[in-house]
């Protein structure tokens, strides 16, 4: 049979969609790209906020017509936005589907295609966990991959769908993450992404204790890779063992994903999150002194119920001092269900929009000099493709993670090879972007060693100037 599937939402679905994809060429099916010859359609679905469902509603809408009047006989709607509003009220809205299956229904995803197999609840609390044995087909370029080391999240932010979308916090076995780490490398694979919705608490489920700095350990002592990069770091559990264990090893890049979402205190304890915005400096002056030249990215919400001006400003004055090297920000969404949409003094959406405007405003700038302190320092860049006919090719460094970071563009006197690292002379800087010249072979100039920045971008004196 052949199948196709669309992959909507975060990496860590995609890696849901990859094992999919590799349990139904292991059962002896066809993977094809077009939704027209397709005798059946899987769209893994995010819920996370509105935007996302929309984004859903949209490919089912579209792949429906396949079903209706194409090859395509089983259309099936997997994963978070099941698992969030269970199947009855989405099997109205969308009576073209044949099935409505959550996180729990991948290990039978083969049987599911030809109609064999009961679907378990998507209503039922989720507990599956791929592991090394499982068959997984990558829809990344074959240079790069996503890890993923645990599922489900303990944290009960007020905003948030995500414990009950995707279950309770559990961790993989960490010679089951070495063992597949090892296999992606033997394929070729120079560069992994761990993913988890909270990396930083690996380990304390399966193990009693947060384990995270000896996988990286681990990891690091792979022959074959050359970038480990790690997302999604809660602040309150970021260590002083971690930052030594990324700053003493060359493949583990020097990035972090923190997403402190907010500075001010009172905010802070509505969403259910720990510190505050002083905390949170301390904490960023520690990352940067234990691991220099670190890269630290961050999310940002903006319009949480209750955020007055002053709590706005005081988060405005925190991105100006902490000086994120990449920012997201995020408009809030009112998420049924959630204690944040019962909450009073909901923000009017006209306040939000202006808030996320002036906020993103600043980042830019902020992005603008953190880039700028590169320009003239030669940096090793993954290459990943060619533009302007060979001219230039676009790829990344340790500071840009796929698909959410900036690029780099180099010129090149020969050409570069996709999935290799060149050194580039960084020659101009852009907000989210770097350009530069590529370092031919018989060069001498060396390559910054990855995170090793050899001076800081430079400090804007003054208070926060959002309202411009």
């Amino acid at each position: 049979m052949k199948i196709g599937l669309i992959s909507l939402g975060c990496p860590k679905n995609l890696v849901d969609s990859e094992v999919m994809l590799g349990l139904l060429a292991q059962a002896g099916h066809e993977i094809t790209n077009d939704p027209a010859q397709a005798e059946a359609i899987i769209v893994n679905t995010c819920s996370f906020i509105q935007p996302a469902r929309d984004e859903a509603a949209a490919a089912i809408e579209d792949m429906a017509r396949y079903r209706r009047s194409g090859p395509c006989r089983r259309l099936i709607v997997a994963s978070c936005w099941p698992q969030q509003e269970g199947a009855e009220g989405l099997r109205r809205r969308f009576p073209d589907a044949d099935a409505f299956v959550g996180p729990d229904a991948v290990p039978l995803i083969a049987d599911l295609v030809e109609d064999e197999a009961a679907a378990p609840s998507p209503r039922r609390a989720p507990r599956y966990l791929y592991d090394h044995t499982t068959p997984r087909l990558r829809a990344t370029a074959p240079w790069t991959a996503y890890l993923k080391i645990a599922d489900g999240c303990n944290h009960r932010c007020s905003f948030c769908v995500i414990p009950g979308v995707r279950g309770r916090f559990r961790s993989r076995d960490m010679d089951s993450v070495v063992a597949e780490a090892e296999d992606l490398a033997a394929r070729s694979v120079r560069e992994i992404n761990l993913v988890a919705q909270d990396t930083t608490a690996y380990g304390l489920d399966r193990y009693g204790s947060r384990r995270l700095p000896e996988l990286l350990q681990r990891l690091a002592q792979i022959a074959g890779l050359r970038w480990i990069r790690l997302l999604y770091a809660f602040p309150a559990l970021i260590g002083d063992e971690l930052l030594d264990v990324i700053a003493g090893h060359d493949r583990i890049c020097a990035y972090l994903d923190v997403p402190f979402q907010h500075s001010h205190r009172a905010v802070l304890r509505a969403m259910r999150r720990p510190g505050d915005g002083d905390a949170y400096l301390r904490l960023i002056r520690r990352m940067r002194a234990r691991v220099p030249g670190i890269a630290i990215r961050t999310s940002l919400l903006v319009g949480f119920p209750g955020e007055t001006e002053e709590h706005f400003q005081a988060l405005a004055s925190f991105v100006e001092q902490a000086e994120f090297d990449r920012a997201g920000v995020f408009r809030y969404s009112r998420e049924t269900g959630t204690p944040a949409a019962a909450m009073p003094r909901q923000v009017p959406a006209e306040v939000v929009q202006e808030r996320y405007d002036c906020l993103m405003t600043l980042q830019q700038e902020i992005s603008l000099r953190r880039n700028e302190a590169w320009v003239g320092q030669t940096m090793d860049v993954l290459v990943e493709g060619a533009a302007e006919k060979g001219r230039r090719w676009l790829g990344r460094s340790f500071r840009d993670a796929p698909d959410i970071d900036g690029m780099v563009a180099a010129s090149a006197t020969e050409p570069l090879q996709p999935g290799d690292f060149a050194p580039v002379r960084i020659t101009r800087a852009l907000p989210y972007d770097l350009e530069g010249t590529a370092i031919s072979a018989g060069a001498t100039e060396p390559a910054v060693r990855e995170g090793a920045a050899s001076r800081e971008a430079p400090r804007r004196r003054g208070g926060p100037s959002p309202r411009r």
